[in-house]
């Protein structure tokens, strides 16, 4: 079985040009709104791709999973990075006490939380201090197409498509993949006693934000 780690490895060594310029786009972002020297929590670290590149400007930086593989390809690939944490853990449950990190970060990973995604951000915004910042990155309501094409190129298996709302085979871990509006983000984001501070568009593809605690 393929799970969503698996599926994001396929997508990082062959991306179509939209998906390569969201992943450039990401780090690009991190890099220019990310405090030298930060605290930071990555929260859905994958195989640890996106702390192995801003790592330098981090003073400490933990990265969680839920997925036991991620966590192990992960911390074999920070295996020698000073001051980096990888850690088994859910995104609901994080086991950090509150308001210790500068940089909360969530790269693509709440487009698969369902009915989840405000508690995951609430617990989130839990453990960021009071002049922290969480950044994350979605799909936009405009990538439909593009997903497809990338989803086709991986060869994930797709049950079904409600809408904008992709659902996969049972056999891909988080099986559901969402898309938002600016508007949906800003929805979210009050629900959860936050607010947007910055908001970037990525091609059609993706968005790009940062919240703050309101």
């Amino acid at each position: 079985m393929t799970t969503n780690i698996g599926y994001w490895k396929r997508v990082l060594q062959n991306p179509t040009p939209a998906y390569r310029e969201l992943l450039h786009a990401e780090i690009a972002y991190l890099k220019a709104h990310v405090p030298t020297n930060a605290y930071l929590l990555d929260v859905g670290c994958g195989e640890g791709t996106t702390i192995e590149t801003i790592q330098e400007i981090t003073a400490h930086t933990v990265g969680i999973d839920n997925d036991p593989r991620a966590i192990e390809d992960a911390s074999q690939r920070l295996a020698s990075a000073p001051n980096t944490k990888i850690i088994l853990a859910d995104a609901l449950n994080l086991p950090f006490n509150n308001g210790i990190f500068d940089i909360v970060i969530h790269m693509m990973t709440l487009v698969n939380f369902k009915e989840e995604k405000v508690p995951t951000l609430k617990e989130m915004s839990r453990v960021l201090k009071n002049t922290g910042r969480i950044i994350a990155s979605v799909y936009s309501e405009n990538d439909l197409n593009l997903r497809l094409t990338m989803y086709e190129q991986i060869r994930v298996p797709i049950e079904k498509i409600d809408g904008a709302t992709i659902i996969f085979d049972d056999s891909v871990g988080a099986n559901k993949s969402e898309q938002f509006s600016r508007r949906d983000v800003e929805v979210m984001a009050r629900k959860a006693h936050l607010k947007i501070e910055h908001f970037q568009s990525v091609g059609n593809l993706a968005y790009i934000f940062t919240l703050s605690k309101t």
